[in-house]
């Protein structure tokens, strides 16, 4: 007899987006780590990027979750077999007890497995007036589909364990708590009822599926949206094969029709075309689209002549300036929100006009609480008051001045004054430049590429997998001096990169040879 590998919601999360993906990663080697535990292996990359800083959920996680339940058993993530065995075992236990549950009592990552082989690690079992209450955790302002699902077969677990569950819940983050201080995450979470939408759910017809399509034969490949989302599928290269027909006639990414914009790309796909190849420059009304099209059918950057002279109007000393903020789900410092947008590191070039320069920085310390004040005046101080301040799409870094000049009254006025010499390279760069290698993208990364193509600006996956990542580890109690020290130096090093990509932008613009630029421009209209 066969026993096939215990099912849980990792697995039908896998079966939901693509039976083929379940099937492969039931016979994968990633078992050997992920199958006992009743979750996924984490992924390096926790963070969700929002448009202004990645979220993190920060040093204070573990915190959160036992502020709001003080009196908790806590169960760790079972690593191996007998760690899961154990883990039952423990769960069990809890459950047992014939003492009334306090206030305060839970459950944290109540292991389970059911008679028909399911495994389930809760996130929160707790008490309620007529049974057990089980949510799942999101540190996140919504749910999604996703997170019903997980709910579901875990309540289908429990039950099938002979518990009486009360009411089924996800715990989202409050965007609207504010943080005290102290490690006080009381009223960090809010309680969402899953009860109207648990019934849509057929956990045991998906158990009896997910059980027939295991024991069949491979599924077949159904590439689409599934393949890409959530950080991607494990198995695309094996999927390779199904698309080969697809790949070939793909047209250039470089050169697709969106970087005219989607609706003449929608006209130009009708007239017949493929890519930016086959379009004639004159037949595009947008100077900037037409400067794209002849950097793409020339294969070579286009850069117009007249940006010399707009840069040379610069004064001394310029500042290139970069900065890096984080948004933490769980706060860290007193007074902040959830996810709200918090500088932590500035790294500014300043280069004079005799062609000397000078790198300067701020990186927040782990023991040094709410950096901000900390960073605002070590900004200042080299800012200074004269000189334009460069930036690539500047209004970011507009937003976090005047963010700190709302919270410091006293340094309002020095702050507010740094605004009116900031200079947005973002703007001059979509007025003047193009290069192929940007398919379309006006990204700093994707400058960078063109301007600075030697420039590393991603951090070594070994430590952390973003800027935002590195900058919370780092925060991490009990983490070694040396791994703190690579992380801060991984960081400073990123930001040092980061204004070398704007110091080289500034110099190609400022040194466009003029005739040169014309010609092309002139040899393709």
């Amino acid at each position: 007899m066969v026993l096939y590998p215990l099912l849980n919601h990792d697995d039908l999360r896998r079966w939901r987006a693509c039976s083929r993906r379940f099937w492969l990663y039931r016979r994968s080697e990633h078992l050997a780590t992920a199958k006992l535990t009743g979750r996924e292996v984490p992924v390096k990359n926790r963070a969700d990027v929002s448009a202004e800083a990645a979220v993190v959920y920060g040093p204070g996680v573990d915190a959160a979750l036992r502020a709001s339940y003080p009196l908790a058993d806590i169960i760790p993530p079972p690593a191996t077999q007998a760690e899961w065995t154990r883990a039952l075992r423990q769960t069990l236990h809890c459950l047992d007890d014939d003492q009334v549950a306090p206030e305060g009592w839970a459950i944290l990552g109540a292991c389970l497995t059911s008679e028909d082989r399911a495994q389930a690690r809760i996130d929160v079992l707790t008490c309620g007036e007529r049974g057990l209450r089980l949510f799942k955790v999101r540190y996140a302002t919504v749910g999604d589909e996703s997170d019903v699902d997980t709910a579901a077969f875990w309540t289908d677990v429990a039950a099938r364990c002979g518990l009486r569950v009360q009411s089924v819940g996800l715990l989202l983050v409050d965007a609207d708590f504010i943080y005290p201080g102290h490690g006080c995450y009381a009223g960090l979470f809010r309680e969402v009822d899953l009860a109207p939408v648990l019934g849509s759910r057929p956990v045991a017809a998906w158990l009896d599926a997910m059980r027939a399509c295991d024991r069949g034969p491979q599924p077949p490949a159904t590439p689409g949206a599934h393949c890409t989302q959530n950080g991607g599928c494990e198995f695309t290269r094996q999927c390779a094969a199904c698309t080969v027909s697809a790949a070939q006639t793909a047209p250039d990414p470089l050169a697709r029709l969106e970087i005219v914009g989607h609706d003449l790309a929608s006209e130009l796909r009708q007239a017949g075309h493929t890519d930016l190849h086959s379009v004639a420059p004159q037949t595009l009304d947008n100077t900037r689209h037409r400067r794209a099209m002849r950097a793409i059918q020339q294969g070579a950057p286009v850069l117009e002549p007249e940006v010399a002279a707009l840069i040379q109007t610069l004064p001394y000393p310029r500042h290139n300036l970069r900065l890096d903020t984080i948004g933490f789900a769980v706060p860290l410092w007193a007074g902040t929100r959830p996810y709200q947008v918090l500088p932590f590191q500035w790294t500014c070039d300043v280069l004079q006009a005799d062609g000397q320069s000078e790198q300067h920085g701020f990186l927040a310390e782990a023991q040094g609480g709410d950096p901000r004040r900390a960073f605002a005046l070590s900004l200042l101080q080299v800012l200074g008051s004269q000189g334009a301040v460069l930036a690539y799409n500047a209004g970011f870094e507009r937003n976090r001045i005047r963010d700190l000049a709302r919270l410091f009254d006293d340094l309002a006025p020095a702050l507010e004054a740094v605004l009116a010499r900031l200079v947005d390279l973002f703007q001059i760069a979509r007025a003047h430049y193009y290069h192929p290698v940007m398919a379309g993208s006006w990204s700093f990364k994707s400058i960078s590429r063109a301007v600075a193509p030697d420039v590393t600006l991603t951090l070594d996956e070994t430590l952390a997998p973003s800027p935002q990542a590195a900058f919370a580890q780092s925060l991490q109690h009990g983490l070694e001096a040396q791994t703190r020290q690579q992380l801060r130096a991984a960081l400073q090093t990123h930001g040092q990169q980061q204004t070398e990509v704007l110091r080289r932008m500034v110099t190609l613009f400022e040194t466009a040879a003029g005739g040169q630029a014309q010609n092309q421009r002139d040899s393709h209209l």
